[in-house]
């Protein structure tokens, strides 16, 4: 029996909604028990609560028929099918881990979630600290841009978004990385602040947020605002299929080093990938918290995670068992990995994020966040966590 098969057959089988026919084989999608977690006796139940009411007060406030993503039918995948569970969660003693914990064995059914019975891959993003300033000066040359006004994101036939602007009647495709450093933008007032380093506005606009480092040591802090919708290309593979760097060193520190050491293949390179980031000024973000993910909530170090959301609605919680880097002792530049088995939550998308077992762990902000991030390269295994129906619930308590 095909996949796509056996994936409607299950979906209609637990009640849910009616599907469709998807691109990817979905060969396991099913049911588990929350033994199949492993690490699930030893969460933080309360703190997850926390999180998951966070979850629901920005999914309320979306209309109750609002797509969240998803395979098309899927249910979990609109803002209605989160009522009754966000309802229950706020009824609940988030100080008391027994009722915590409760709460989601009784209202969220885990599902094991992989294609073609293979592992996903898990990488790390962050919100880096970029030297910069506010006004353009000898030392800070390069320009932060704002979304421009004459960009357009269209739907087209098939669904998908395209991006472009209006030029002599005509829509066509908005300008490449390459146009844009070229001056494509300049003297349109769109420059929100500028750097020192392209390499760093490259970095920043991959991780699609970033603390500006002012020289009156105040911090500006940039969220995403939107992209050009150029196809996006992974400067390591680019790096790899050009024989630059050995696919066995490559991560965003090696690439990092490369470019500062190649500063004249730097720039040509980095336009190979065509896509490119705008940032918007948040000047009412709180310091200590991680910046605004697509769903409209802060991000959380080690509980928030991009995804495609083609394949996973924004919103939903997601059981994630996978390793993470760690310095070894006693052994300079040697590394580690321990497994890692959370809860987190999918709370943002990213250019590079496709696929429905792919997923990008948030690590925080600053030096230490991006030391994690830029070595995450791991295998995982993903299950998916969406509500029970009402005649679920009681069969599960």
């Amino acid at each position: 029996m095909k996949s796509v098969l056996r994936f409607c057959t299950i979906l209609l089988a637990g009640g849910l909604a009616a599907c469709v026919q998807t691109q990817e084989n979905l060969s396991d999608f099913y049911p588990v028990s929350y033994q199949n977690l492993s690490g699930w006796d030893k969460e933080d139940y309360g703190q997850l609560l926390t999180l998951f009411r966070q979850n629901c007060q920005y999914l309320e406030k979306l209309p109750s028929n609002r797509h969240l993503g998803g395979v098309h039918g899927l249910f979990g995948g609109q803002a209605q099918d989160w009522l009754q569970s966000c309802n229950a969660a706020n009824a609940v003693n988030v100080a008391d881990p027994v009722q915590a914990k409760q709460f989601f064995e009784t209202w969220l059914q885990p599902y094991q979630y992989t294609m073609n019975g293979t592992t996903g891959k898990v990488t790390g993003y962050y919100e880096p600290d970029v030297e910069g300033s506010a006004v353009r000066t000898d030392v800070y040359q390069v320009p932060v841009y704002g979304k421009p006004s004459d960009l357009i994101a269209r739907k087209k036939t098939d669904g998908q978004v395209e991006y472009g602007f209006i030029q002599n009647g005509l829509f066509v495709p908005y300008y490449t990385r390459a146009q844009i450093d070229q001056g494509a933008l300049s003297g349109k007032g769109l420059e929100i602040a500028w750097v020192k380093d392209p390499v760093d506005l490259f970095f920043m606009q991959i991780q699609g947020s970033g603390r500006i480092l002012l020289p009156d040591g105040q911090i500006l802090r940039l969220g995403y605002a939107g992209k050009n919708g150029q196809p996006y290309t992974a400067l390591g593979r680019l790096m790899i299929d050009q024989g630059l760097m050995d696919a066995q060193l490559i991560n965003m520190h090696s690439v990092r080093a490369w470019l500062h050491s190649h500063p004249e293949q730097a720039v040509s390179l980095m336009e190979q990938n065509k896509n490119y980031v705008f940032f918007r000024r948040l000047t009412d973000q709180n310091q200590d918290t991680g910046p605004i993910g697509t769903l409209g909530a802060p991000l959380t170090a080690g509980r928030s995670v991009a995804v495609d959301k083609q394949w996973i609605p924004l919103g939903v919680p997601l059981w994630l068992e996978t390793t993470m880097p760690s310095p070894a002792k006693n052994q300079k530049d040697s590394l580690v990995r321990y497994p890692w088995k959370h809860m987190v939550f999918a709370q943002d998308v990213g250019g590079g994020i496709t696929g429905m077992n792919r997923v990008d762990l948030f690590t925080g902000w600053g030096a230490q966040a991006g030391w994690y991030a830029g070595l995450m390269n791991e295998r995982g295994k993903v299950f998916v966590l969406l509500p029970r129906r009402l005649e679920q619930q009681s069969s599960a308590q």
